[in-house]
C-alpha cells in the first residue's frame, strides 16, 4: 500500500494535491472493505456464540458475566486517553517521515497505558468485589467472584492491544487490524466451544483471557514487521511525546470514561429495577445494534488516521471529505437500521429460540437512539483526526448525566423498559450536540446535509407499513412469513429513493472507480 508519506513536501502544487487525494481514496476504500469485511465476520460469530452461551450457561449467568466486564471496564480512567492518541500521533509523524517518534509514541504509550491501568486494576479489586455484591442477588454472587480476577486480567491485556491495534492503524494498515480482529473473534468462539461446556461461566472466562494475550503478541510482531525501528519489547518512554499525546488524551478520556459509563449504568439499574435476565437479554440487544453500526460506522473510521495526516499537509480538504462521508453514512445507515427494525422479531425468535418482548422492545429504543449516534460518526471522528475535541466532550458529559438522571427516575417508575428508554435519549442528545456545533462552526448550511429527501419519506412510509401488515397478522402467521413480507415491501417502496441519493450515488462511483476501472 502507499502510505501518505511518500508525498510530505515543503509545498503543495496542483498536481500533486491530485495526486495525494487519490491516494487518500484508495487508501480508505480498502481500509474500509476490510472494516466492514471484519464486523461482518465478528457479527457472525457473535450470533453463533450468543445463541450458543444461552443453551450452555443460560441467560442469567451470561448477564452475570457481562455485569463483571462492565464493572471491569470502568478502570479505562487510568488509560489517560493515550490509545486514541496514538492514531493521531503516529499517522501525524507517518505523514511528516519521522519514523524514529512513531515508534516511541507506541513504546511510550505502551508502557504508560499498561502500569497505569494496572495500578489501578489492583487498587479496585476489592471494590469491585463490594460493588458486586451490592448489586448481584445473592445466589449469583459466588460466579461472580469467580470471574472477576480473569476479567480484570483480559482487560489489562485488551488495553494494550488497544495501543498496539492504534498503532497499526495510525500506520494505515487498518486492513491488517482487521484481520487480525477476525481471527480474534473465531478464536474466542472456538475456545468457548471447547472450555464452556466443561467449566461453564469460567469457561467463557478463560477463552477471554487466552483471546486477548494471543492479540497481544500477534499485534506487536506485526508493528515490528511494518515498523523496523521497534524494539524487541516495549522499552522507550519518551517524556516530550508523553506530554505532547497526554494533552489530546486527557479530553479523548473524558470522551472514552463518559461513553464507557453509560453500558454500566444501564445494567446496574437494569439489575435493580429489572433483574438480571433483563441485563443478559439487554447485552444481545446492545451487541447486535452496535454490530450493525460498527458495520457502517468502521469504513467512516479510517478517516481519523487520514484527516490527521490531511491536516499536517492541505487541511483545506478535511471538509470536502466530511461531506461526502456523512452523504454517504445518512444513505447506509438510514435504510439499515430500519431494515433492521422490520427484522427484529425474527432475529428474536432464531436468536433466542422465542419472541421476547425485552429483547424486541431494548432492540427497537436502541436501534432508534444508536442511529442518530451514526449521523455523527462523520463529524465525530473528523474532530478526533483534527485534534478539535470541546464538543465531543461536552456532548458525552451530557448524555451521560442524563443517562444517570432519567435512568433512575423512569426506572422507578416504569421498571427495566425506563432505563432502556433512558439510554436512547442519552444517545440522542448526544448525537445532536456533535452535529449541530460542527455545522455552526465549519458554516456548513442544512440543505447540504439534508439532499435526498424523497429516502426519509419512502423509509417513513415503508416502516408505516410494516408495523400495520404485524398488526393485521399478528398471531395468524408465522413470525418469518410477517419479516419477509415486511421487507419485501420495504425494498418495493425504498429502493428508487435508494438509487437516487447523493450518498449510493458516491459509494457506487468510488467503487467503480478503484476496483473496476484498470489505472
Amino acid at each position: 500500500m502507499v502510505q501518505l508519506e511518500t508525498f510530505h513536501i515543503s509545498r503543495f502544487d496542483h498536481k500533486k494535491v491530485c495526486i495525494l487525494m487519490k491516494v487518500v481514496k484508495k487508501q480508505l476504500l480498502m481500509n474500509a472493505m476490510m472494516s466492514i469485511l471484519q464486523v461482518f465476520v465478528i457479527s457472525i460469530t457473535l450470533f453463533i456464540l450468543y445463541r450458543f452461551l444461552l443453551d450452555t450457561i443460560g441467560v442469567r449467568q451470561l448477564g452475570v458475566w457481562s455485569l463483571v466486564l462492565a464493572a471491569t471496564a470502568v478502570t479505562q480512567i487510568a488509560n489517560f486517553g493515550l490509545s486514541a492518541g496514538v492514531v493521531k500521533f503516529v499517522a501525524k509523524y507517518m505523514a511528516l517521515n519521522n519514523h524514529s517518534n512513531v515508534s516511541e509514541v507506541i513504546q511510550t504509550a505502551a508502557i504508560s497505558t499498561g502500569a497505569a491501568v494496572g495500578c489501578v486494576l489492583i487498587f479496585a479489586y476489592p471494590i469491585a468485589i463490594w460493588l458486586l455484591k451490592l448489586i448481584v442477588p445473592y445466589e449469583s454472587i459466588a460466579d461472580a467472584l469467580a470471574v472477576l480476577p480473569f476479567a480484570m486480567f483480559s482487560f489489562w491485556l485488551l488495553v494494550i492491544v488497544g495501543v498496539f491495534q492504534s498503532g497499526l492503524d495510525g500506520c494505515h494498515r487498518i486492513d491488517v487490524r482487521s484481520m487480525l480482529l477476525m481471527g480474534s473473534s473465531i478464536s474466542y468462539l472456538l475456545f468457548c466451544f471447547i472450555l464452556a461446556p466443561r467449566h461453564g461461566l469460567m469457561g467463557v472466562a478463560y477463552a477471554r483471557v487466552i483471546q486477548n494475550a494471543s492479540v497481544c503478541i500477534i499485534s506487536w510482531l506485526l508493528l515490528r514487521k511494518y515498523l523496523p525501528t521497534m524494539p524487541l519489547f516495549p522499552c522507550r518512554w519518551n517524556k516530550t511525546l508523553f506530554k505532547e499525546m497526554i494533552g489530546y488524551g486527557v479530553n479523548f478520556q473524558i470522551i472514552s470514561m463518559t461513553s464507557m459509563l453509560g453500558d454500566p449504568i444501564t445494567k446496574i439499574f437494569l439489575t435493580k429495577f429489572g433483574g438480571l435476565a433483563m441485563v443478559g437479554y439487554y447485552e444481545m440487544a446492545s451487541k447486535m445494534v452496535n454490530q450493525l453500526r460498527a458495520l457502517i460506522v468502521s469504513a467512516n473510521q479510517v478517516v481519523v488516521p487520514t484527516v490527521s495526516s490531511l491536516q499536517e499537509i492541505v487541511p483545506e480538504k478535511v471538509k470536502s471529505l466530511y461531506l461526502k462521508s456523512y452523504q454517504t453514512i445518512f444513505c447506509v445507515s438510514l435504510t439499515s437500521y430500519a431494515a433492521l427494525m422490520i427484522l427484529i422479531p425474527l432475529i428474536s425468535k432464531i436468536w433466542i429460540g422465542w419472541y421476547e418482548p425485552f429483547f424486541v422492545f431494548a432492540s427497537v429504543v436502541l436501534a432508534a437512539g444508536t442511529f442518530l449516534t451514526t449521523l455523527a460518526g462523520p463529524a465525530y471522528f473528523t474532530n478526533l483526526g483534527s485534534g478539535d475535541l470541546k464538543w465531543n466532550v461536552i456532548a458525552h458529559l451530557l448524555a451521560v448525566t442524563s443517562n444517570v438522571l432519567m435512568g433512575l427516575l423512569l426506572g422507578v417508575f416504569i421498571g427495566g423498559a425506563g432505563v432502556v428508554i433512558s439510554m436512547g435519549i442519552a444517545l440522542a442528545i448526544n448525537s445532536f450536540i456533535i452535529n449541530t456545533s460542527y455545522y455552526m462552526k465549519h458554516g456548513i448550511p442544512l440543505r447540504e446535509l439534508m439532499a435526498g429527501k424523497s429516502l426519509i419519506i419512502s423509509i417513513t412510509v415503508a416502516l408505516i407499513v410494516a408495523i400495520f401488515i404485524k398488526s393485521i397478522l399478528w398471531g395468524e402467521k408465522d413470525i418469518a412469513f410477517i419479516a419477509v413480507l415486511s421487507m419485501a415491501c420495504f425494498f418495493v417502496i425504498v429502493c428508487i429513493p435508494l438509487w437516487m441519493h447523493p450518498g449510493r450515488k458516491g459509494l457506487t462511483v468510488l467503487f467503480s472507480e478503484n476496483i473496476f476501472k484498470k489505472s
